[in-house]
């Protein structure tokens, strides 16, 4: 015997198969909404870091500042020192 659907049970089939898809495509919305979260969340993480490390070497930079400015100095004190010793000697 062959199955002759009656317009009723293709519609039910119909409404069912949308259903079915409708809901297989909810989970994967909501999936990707929590990827979307997860990401965003490491993201600004990463965007954390970067300014915690920009801040480190914006101090690191100051420091070597600093030093070169007395390394500076006392490269005057040296020659100072020098041209005094040479004009002793000299």
């Amino acid at each position: 015997m062959l199955f002759n659907p009656t317009p009723l049970e293709k519609l039910t089939t119909l409404v069912t198969d949308l259903i079915e898809q409708q809901s297989t495509l909810k989970g994967e919305l909501e999936s990707l909404r929590v990827d979307s979260v997860s990401i965003r969340a490491h993201a600004q993480s990463k965007e954390d870091e970067i300014q915690r490390l920009t801040s480190a070497l914006a101090s690191k930079d100051e420091e070597i500042k600093m030093y070169a400015d007395e390394l500076a100095a006392k490269d005057a004190e040296i020659e100072a020192i020098v041209s005094k010793i040479e004009s002793l000697l000299g």
